[in-house]
């Protein structure tokens, strides 16, 4: 449940992910709006070799930047109630293939691409994002491979 704030969603699909440390995400935080993060889901389309999905892990990095990076696609927030028609302030950019400075990595998962990310936060556990604060998470090396992935992220602004 909201905690009185708008919340939206941010989606990519099928979106090729080169062999290179690269942001799945990066919010930069508008100077009037806090985010918190309410969901994050990553998948991807492993190899299959005679018939059997190849296992790749992927060191999966979440954190603060100093500064935003290069490449990638900004995103359009959807609104998740149809009643909201209140574009989102927040910055969203997609695959950004060239991560900014990452001075604090918050967390860090080494997961296998066979099995989809996926962390719903508790309203104690969302990930708030300052106003004015640019937040990332994506992966710190390359997979040795191109692989496509998919991801939707649900985030509040409050």
């Amino acid at each position: 449940m909201a905690a009185g704030g708008l919340i939206y969603t941010a989606s990519f699909s099928n979106v090729s992910v080169t062999n290179a440390a690269q942001n799945f995400w990066e919010f930069i935080g508008a100077s009037t709006a806090s985010v918190l993060i309410h969901s994050i889901r990553i998948t991807f389309t492993p190899t299959i070799t005679s018939g059997v999905a190849q296992d790749v892990r992927a060191l999966i990095n979440m954190g603060t930047m100093t500064g935003t990076g290069t490449g990638g696609s900004a995103t359009t927030p959807t609104p998740i109630n149809k009643r909201n028609t209140v574009a989102a302030v927040t910055t969203v950019n997609r695959l950004v293939t060239t991560p900014g400075a990452t001075p604090t990595i918050l967390s860090s998962d080494n997961v296998s691409i066979i099995v989809p990310y996926e962390r719903i936060y508790t309203p104690d556990q969302r990930i708030p994002i300052p106003a004015g604060l640019k937040w990332y998470i994506g992966i710190s090396a390359g997979l040795g491979s191109a692989y496509n992935a998919s991801s939707e992220i649900y985030f509040e602004e409050i």
